[in-house]
Formats: C-alpha cells, sequence, structure tokens
C-alpha cells in the first residue's frame, strides 16, 4: 500500500512539477510581501493569489481556448492594477503576481500572442508606475529588463519541453512503425516460407498428373487387352475340342495381342525412366503446365524442331534445368509471365532451351551465383551442354541451355526379344 501510494505521488509530481514549483514560489513570496497592516489589503491580496492559482492549476479544465486564457490574464492584470491603485502599499504583492504572469504567460499562450499579451502588459505597467510616480524611471527600466528576461527563459523552457514532446512522439510513432515492420517481416517470411513450401508441392504435382496420366494409358490400352487375352485363353480349351484351325486362329490373335501389350509396356517403362519425372517434352510440357497453374505465372512454351525423344540424361537435365529456372523465378525474379522456348538444329546435333522472364534483374543488378545457378550450370555441364545468363531489356533474365543430342532413343525404336 506504501509503495502504491509512493508511486502515485512521484507520478502527480512529475506531471505537474512546474506548477507545483511555481506555486511554492508565489507562497513564499506572498509570505514576505503581503500587507500586515490592512487587514482589508492583505484579503485583496491572497484573493488575488488564490486567483492566480486557480488560474494556473485550472487552466486545461475550462481554459482550453486560448481566447478565454486571455481574457483570464487580462481581468487578473486588471485587478492587480485596480489594487495597487487602491493601494500602494500593495506594490510588492503586485510585482510578485505580475512575475508569476509573466511566467504564465509564454508557458500556456501560443508564440506570437504570448509576446504581444507580455509586451502589451510591461508597457502599460511601465506607463502606469511612470505616471503615479510609484517607481523612478531606474526602476521602471530594470523591472522590465526582469521580467523581459524572465520572459526569455520560459518561452526557452516553453521551446525545449515542445522540443522534447515533438521527439517523443516521434519516437512512439518510430516505434509503432518499428512493430509495424517487424510484424509485416514475420508476415513476409511465413509468405515465403509458405510459397516456396507451395512450389515444391507443385512441382510435385506434376510428377503425380504425369502418373496419373501413364495410369490412366495402361488402364485404357493394356488393361483392355489383357482382358482380351484371358477372355481368349479361357475359351481356347472348348474351340481346341472343337474346331482346330479356329483354335489356332484365336492363339495367333492371342500372341498378337500380347506383343502388343508387351510393346506398349516398354514405351510407358522407356517414358517413366528420368528419375520418376517423366521423359523429354512430356515432363516439360506437364512442369510448365503445372507450374503455371499453381504459381500464377503466364508461362508459354514454344517448340520448334523436336521430332523424337530425348535420351534419359538429356531429358532429366532439361527437365532439371527447366525446374530451377522456375522455382527462382517465383522465389526472387518477381514476374509475371514467362517465356520458354526448345529447339533442335540437326546440322549441329544440338537441342536449346531459352527461359526468358519479366522480372526484377538488369545488367546493374545481375543474379546472385547462390540462386540455384551453380547447380544449373553443373548438371548442364555433366551432360556436355552449356548455360549461359543474359540480361533482358528493360529488365529480365535470360537463361540459355544448349546441350548435345547424342544417342537419342528414336519413336519407335525395336525392342528384343518376344
Amino acid at each position: 500500500m506504501k509503495l502504491k501510494w509512493s508511486s502515485r505521488c512521484k507520478e502527480f509530481f512529475l506531471l505537474y512539477s512546474r506548477r507545483i514549483i511555481l506555486s511554492v514560489i508565489l507562497m513564499i513570496l506572498l509570505g514576505q510581501t503581503i500587507n500586515r497592516t490592512s487587514l482589508f489589503h492583505a484579503g485583496i491580496e491572497i484573493i488575488l493569489c488564490l486567483a492566480y492559482l486557480v488560474l494556473i492549476w485550472t487552466t486545461d479544465l475550462w481554459l482550453k481556448s486560448y481566447r478565454i486564457r486571455i481574457v483570464a490574464v487580462s481581468l487578473l492584470w486588471i485587478s492587480l492594477t485596480l489594487a495597487l491603485y487602491l493601494n500602494a502599499a500593495s506594490f510588492n504583492t503586485s510585482i510578485v503576481l505580475l512575475f508569476c504572469m509573466i511566467v504564465y504567460i509564454p508557458l500556456r499562450l501560443p508564440g506570437m500572442l504570448s509576446i504581444i499579451m507580455a509586451t502589451s502588459i510591461l508597457i502599460l505597467d511601465g506607463l502606469i508606475w511612470y505616471v503615479t510616480q510609484l517607481v523612478d524611471n531606474h526602476g521602471i527600466l530594470m523591472f522590465t529588463m526582469i521580467h523581459a528576461g524572465i520572459y526569455g527563459l520560459c518561452w526557452g523552457a516553453r521551446m525545449r519541453r515542445e522540443s522534447n514532446e515533438i521527439r517523443l512522439q516521434h519516437y512512439h510513432e518510430l516505434s509503432e512503425m518499428h512493430n509495424q515492420l517487424e510484424q509485416s517481416h514475420r508476415a513476409l517470411q511465413q509468405s515465403h516460407r509458405e510459397l516456396e513450401e507451395y512450389t515444391a508441392r507443385s512441382l510435385r504435382y506434376a510428377v503425380l498428373d504425369e502418373r496419373t496420366r501413364i495410369a490412366r494409358d495402361i488402364h485404357d490400352s493394356i488393361g483392355h487387352n489383357l482382358t482380351s487375352v484371358i477372355v481368349q485363353l479361357q475359351a481356347l480349351p472348348y474351340m481346341i475340342k472343337a474346331n482346330k484351325e479356329d483354335a489356332e486362329t484365336s492363339l495367333s490373335n492371342v500372341l498378337e495381342i500380347t506383343k502388343s501389350c508387351l510393346t506398349e509396356v516398354r514405351t510407358v517403362v522407356h517414358q517413366m525412366a528420368i528419375d520418376d519425372e517423366g521423359l523429354g517434352l512430356l515432363a516439360l510440357r506437364s512442369l510448365v503446365t503445372s507450374v503455371g497453374e499453381r504459381s500464377g505465372l503466364a508461362i508459354s512454351l514454344e517448340v520448334n524442331g523436336v521430332e523424337a525423344e530425348w535420351k534419359s540424361g538429356l531429358s532429366e537435365m532439361m527437365y532439371r534445368v527447366l525446374q530451377e529456372a522456375l522455382t527462382n523465378t517465383i522465389r526472387h525474379a518477381n514476374a509475371s509471365k514467362v517465356k520458354v522456348s526448345i529447339r533442335e538444329n540437326k546440322d549441329t546435333e544440338q537441342v536449346t532451351m531459352i527461359v526468358i522472364d519479366d522480372g526484377t534483374w538488369t545488367e546493374e543488378y545481375p543474379p546472385s551465383p547462390g540462386f540455384g545457378l551453380s547447380s544449373m550450370r553443373a548438371r548442364c555441364e555433366s551432360a556436355g551442354g552449356l548455360l549461359e545468363l543474359n540480361s533482358c531489356q528493360p529488365h529480365g533474365l535470360m537463361v540459355i541451355v544448349t546441350a548435345p543430342l547424342q544417342h537419342r532413343s528414336l519413336e519407335g525404336e525395336k525392342y528384343g526379344g518376344a
């Protein structure tokens, strides 16, 4: 309980320190200058002092408007002037209260208004003192300079206070902005992780789509033929007993269907020979379609002069390089569209793949070597090819992959064995 009370007292003093100090000074000075010869005049001085205390302690309650504050200060000054006119013995108390008013004006009135108000009071007081002969010329000059110096000190204190308040406000705003930026940064990091996971899933979905297509082909073609084989083999014993010639014809049909199934099985196995990713253009088309649908990128694929399947090593290299290039584009390039073109050169026996995006890369800011480029280049070199990076105008990146066709497996290749 004592700690809580002490904490409240400390907060109160820090909040109202200037008012407390000014009130204490006023009480001390009033105790030294109050008129002790007349109870009536002493009462007037106490009332004026209380009016000033009410002014400084209730400014934020009912004196929120600067016009009302000017009126209140003017009325208090007029009251001081009348008290001084009625009783010259109240001069010291009037000087003390005038001193307090000069302190109040720069602290509670806005810039130009405070200057006008303080200047007007000092000039009018000087004129009144000169006319009434209460103070000689030297005293008038001295009091005016003292009050002007006090005004300057209080004005400087107010400027420092407002400057500190502005700095504190800016600090709070910057702190709040920093917190918001941290939250946004964490949200972006989370989105980046989700995007990476989404990209990885999208590439896996390309494999699943291709496997589904192959399974459907097996079911529709090979499954149908095998069903026909089973039916004819089941009927073969009865046909041998009934008609030997029909049985031989049926057996010949079964043999042809079986050979056809074997050819289709080998074709499917040949297409699945690239590390579970598919073969040649088939896998590349599936990859482009899948990544485009799941990432929102506008990806186009253009093929020129490709007439046959590629060998597994070449197909795997092209698939992996295109996969890495599209992944880098999604993660780092901030692109909206990608163009992929593939062409074969029969004269040089080479295949070229060009991947162009409209991302943020420029000649001044090329991509970092850490963006999977080293692995892409290593794959190309392992297949006997080359990888080049060029910037596009006005911005974007061009990846050029050139590799030899080598011993590609031609379509319609004969398989050994029956």
